[in-house]
């Protein structure tokens, strides 16, 4: 059986001829990144054989040199014999967590009266007495009837194996965890005496590029604690599609699954610290539609394909311990309902936090910016929503030198009107070592105001810059020279990033434009417009708007939200109302899917140039330009 080394990680796996690499490196520990799903289209999981040799199927994303240096494509890839693979550091995907403060510090979501999904009480219940005919499942469902309006709550059997020493314990004194959604009630946990702990509750924003969690205590409505992460299906496609590509094989999409929760365990554990998992009882789940069937472990193909129709909207709620949770096996999880293919529970969540479903007349526009664009215009009356593949320009991802929003990214930039130089600030005070979305968008916005970069999107070369570099028919710009940088490598943007990052921007703008004209209306008549999506906390919204990415509106209109899924996901699972709410909300949302009309393209073709081939449009931006 052949052995593959892999390097410089110095770990080695056996793997049957004939296995993939991808797949005899994940036997080894190893993570290699597939942005593309494994297609072989975008030519990321590069990787060099440094002793031996691989099967291997041709590539036009290799050149000659590359190959007869030993560079192949690892998803192409396939074991024959004993090989020594090395593996470069932009294949690797590993990724880090991270607190994040905001999603701790921020207590503006008030809860009018908490109704959580979990709940503990203290009983002293009913002595047995010879001859009353009652078990002692009997006697603890009589004491609980009492406090609980005479509801009968499930009882597993984890809980009954252990009821008869924890009724005896304490001269009956007992602590119960109750979870209920859906009308249905449960008993979570079960022990003798007073409580240890507070009662715990998670909310989690499942997201595409990044997961994020919230240790709520369910007595009081606060947030203990928070963790971000990269979401580790990162490695099998960037974005949602790819995503469905690689999981059409069974063996894949159980991968994709495990990964999943694998990262929303990890992120627990880091946020519980020292703490004691076991006191979480109940959780709540938002996810877009592909993110909630990956979860499941539900195939996902049929979304993509015509007529697009998902397996499942709604569903749940379901024990933790049916979804891989290391928490209690017995907390109840209950699931955030999804509207289309596109259009999920994180949306229906973070539409919780906007005044769209408050009952008010006043028009609104709800835009989440993030790896798939989401859009959401309506009042009291009507809400309409569509989705658009952004992809993750916005999170960093397939610019070179992008990153996330975290330690050492690029996240403001200025440039010089007369050299084109830029000066930037960093997230940490520290060198840079990429630049984050809102970065971008001040990069572009300010080489473009400062005539360094046209309306296509191409860098000035009629005049010398000592930031831009001409390459034949390419052009690069150096946002840091190497020695300004923690890895020792210059910060560069090419033409290529700016095209991707415009891409990004056209999808969202044009899905936007195209909802409001399919209500009539467009958007001089938006009395709010709440922008949703973890880069935008960086956001200048003036260069946003040059970019063309957010309308050109009065400034006053435009409400930041953060990550208003997650904030909606805490409020549905500490308010009965809003959990009401939310399921209400998505059953009054019609679902536009763009690709049944063909005016999209039209939209999105004009808003591929800064800011938009009709500058009319964009009335201030054409003022600051002229």
């Amino acid at each position: 059986m052949p052995r593959i080394n892999f390097l410089p990680a110095g770990v080695s796996a056996d793997a049957a001829a004939g296995t993939g690499l991808i797949e005899a490196a994940r036997q080894a520990g190893i993570t290699i990144g597939l942005p593309c799903g494994g297609k072989g289209t975008c030519g990321k999981c590069r990787v060099r054989v440094t002793q031996g040799s691989l099967e291997t199927k041709a590539s036009a994303l290799l050149s000659d040199e590359e190959r007869t240096q030993g560079w192949v494509l690892a998803c192409l890839a396939s074991v024959s014999d004993d090989v020594t693979v090395a593996i470069p550091q932009e294949s690797d995907a590993s990724h880090p967590t991270w607190q994040d403060d905001d999603l701790v510090d921020e207590q503006f979501l008030e809860v009018r009266h908490l109704s959580p999904l979990g709940s503990r009480v203290q009983l002293r219940v009913i002595d047995p007495k010879p001859q009353d005919g009652l078990s002692d499942l009997d006697r603890l469902q009589r004491t609980l009837s009492q406090v609980l309006d005479d509801k009968a709550p499930d009882v597993p059997l984890r809980v009954l194996r252990s009821l008869p020493e924890t009724l005896r314990e304490q001269d009956s004194q007992v602590t119960v965890s109750l979870a209920e959604d859906d009308e249905r009630m449960r008993i979570v946990d079960c022990f003798s005496g007073q409580t240890r702990g507070p009662a715990l509750g998670i909310a989690v924003d499942l997201g595409t590029t990044t997961i994020a969690v919230q240790i709520i205590d369910l007595e009081r409505g606060t947030v203990l604690s928070a963790r971000n992460g990269y979401n580790a299906q990162i490695a099998c496609g960037l974005d949602v599609i790819s995503r469905i590509n690689y999981a059409a094989r069974p063996e894949r999409l159980e991968d994709l699954r495990v990964r999943a929760v694998e990262t929303i365990n990890r992120l627990i554990q880091e946020a519980v610290d020292d703490g004691d998992i076991q006191y979480i009882i109940c959780g709540r789940i938002s996810g877009n539609t592909v993110m909630t069937h990956l979860l499941l472990g539900v195939k996902p193909e049929y979304i993509r394909l015509e007529p697009y129709t998902p397996t499942v909207l709604q569903a749940g709620p379901f024990k933790s311990g049916e979804l891989g949770l290391s928490i209690n096996p017995e907390a109840l999880i209950s699931l955030s309902p999804c509207v289309g293919s596109y259009v999920g529970g994180d949306i229906t969540a973070g539409l919780l936090t906007t005044g769209l479903v408050k009952g008010r007349d006043e028009l609104g526009l709800f835009l989440d910016i993030g790896t798939n664009g989401e859009i959401v215009v309506g009042n009291k009356d009507f809400l309409l929503t569509c989705a658009c593949s952004a992809g993750p320009a916005f999170e960093g991802g397939g610019i070179e030198n992008g990153m996330r929003a975290t330690l050492g990214a690029i996240d403001h930039v200025t440039i010089d009107r007369g050299s084109g130089r830029a000066a930037f600030s960093v997230i940490g005070d520290c060198k840079p070592s990429g630049i984050c979305g809102s970065g971008l968008i001040d990069l572009l916005s300010g080489l473009y105001l400062t005539g360094w970069l046209d309306a296509a999107g191409r860098f000035e070369r009629s005049r010398p810059c000592p930031s831009i570099r001409i390459d034949g028919r390419r052009a690069f710009y150096t946002v840091a020279d190497a020695e300004n940088t923690l890895h020792g490598n210059p910060i560069v943007i090419s033409e290529n990033d700016v095209e991707n990052l415009m891409r990004a921007k056209a999808a969202i703008y044009a899905a936007a434009a195209l909802l409001l004209e399919q209500a009539g209306l467009g958007f001089a008549d938006l009395s709010a417009l709440y922008v949703a999506g973890g880069f935008g906390r960086r956001l200048n919204l003036e260069n946003a708007i040059t970019l063309g990415l957010l309308p050109d509106i009065a400034m006053e209109k435009f409400h930041y939200l953060g990550n208003a899924s997650l904030k909606g996901t805490r409020l549905a699972l500490l308010s009965k109302e809003s959990r009401t709410l939310q399921h209400a909300t998505a059953g009054r949302m019609t679902y536009i899917d763009l690709s049944g009309f063909p005016g999209y393209m039209d939209q999105y073709t004009a808003a591929l140039f800064l800011p938009h081939t009709d500058r009319s449009l964009f009335p201030n931006v054409r003022k600051i330009v002229e």
